[in-house]
Formats: C-alpha cells, structure tokens, sequence
C-alpha cells in the first residue's frame, strides 16, 4: 500500500475552529491517541506505536525519508500493546538510525470526502493535521492528491508544501538534537 499524505500546522485558533467544522462535517472516527517512538533514516522513517485510545499497537515502515514527499510505501504489522516495549528495543538494537525521536500525539480522526483526517496536537509539531488517502498503486496518487485537496480546501485549510514539510521537520529534528 502507499500512503498519500499532506499536512497542515494550525494555531490554536484554527485547530479549535477545524474541530467544529469537521463535527459538523465530517464522520468521527474516533479519538486515536498514540505514544510513538521514531527510527529515523535517512531513506527511511520507522516507527513503533502503542495505540493508546484503542489498546493496541503496530510497527510501521515508510519507505522515505522524513518529510520527503507526500507519498510513499507504508508497511504495518500490529502486535499486542503490552509488546511495545520490547518491540522499541529489538528497534533500538537491531539498526543504528541518524535519530530516535519519541513522543505522545493527542489525536482525533475523521473522515471528509473520502479523506483521513487526523486532528493532531504534539508537542514537536504543535497543533497541526494531515489528511490522508491509502492506495494500492501509484498510478492512483494524482487523483488522491485532488481529493486531498479538494477536502483541504473545502475545509480552509492552507496545506503546507513539500519544501515546507521538509523545513518544518528539519527544525525539529535539529530542535530534538540540541535537547539530547
């Protein structure tokens, strides 16, 4: 499967103003808060996840460098929740990323016009969304990406650039390596 991603940062003011919105909107799917531990590459973004809102957890492989592109090929295997931390460290011990960055991720989902969306506040990216479309083949991702569009619009929602993607998490990354 590939993943067709794009993100937003919001304010504070936006992020409580795209919450009504979508909850007039948009179909709830659910409050998805998430502890996450990134394995960061540089061709390569893997993740371990414990799904705390749903009890359950995943590894997850995207095969891109982090903020590179709004789309890639996304691998997924769940395991039970009380694995996470064992799943961090054969993580931890069995590759040697550029970065580990780990966090928690406040997370309400919703689907508008046939596209995720992923109400997020964390605290490396702030208040900030991601609308997102899964596909089986690239030859799906130009009509995905009007979709994303056409439902970020309808919803006033600036999205950023892949250059501004590829900033943002830079500076974090940067932010997360001072701070060690």
């Amino acid at each position: 499967m590939y993943e067709i991603e794009y993100r937003a940062v919001l304010t504070e003011g936006a992020y409580k103003e795209l919450t009504e919105r979508l909850a007039n909107e948009a179909t709830l799917l659910g409050t998805d808060d998430k502890e996450v531990s990134y394995y960061i590459f540089p061709d390569k973004l893997l993740k371990v996840v414990r799904n705390i809102s749903k009890g359950t957890g995943k590894i997850s492989l995207k095969l891109t460098a982090l903020g590179a592109g709004s789309s890639f090929q996304e691998f997924e295997v769940p395991f039970p929740e009380e694995s996470f931390e064992t799943m961090k460290n054969i993580c931890e011990n069995i590759s040697t990323p550029d970065q580990v960055i780990s966090g928690t991720q406040k997370r309400t989902n919703y689907e508008h016009k046939g596209v995720e969306i992923a109400l997020k506040w964390s605290e490396d990216w702030g208040y900030h969304v991601e609308f997102e479309i899964m596909v089986s083949d690239l030859s799906e991702k130009e009509a995905a990406d009007a979709r994303i569009r056409d439902a970020a619009e309808a919803l006033s929602v600036p999205l950023m650039t892949e250059e501004e993607v590829a900033a943002f998490s830079a500076k974090v990354r940067a932010k997360k390596k001072d701070s060690q």
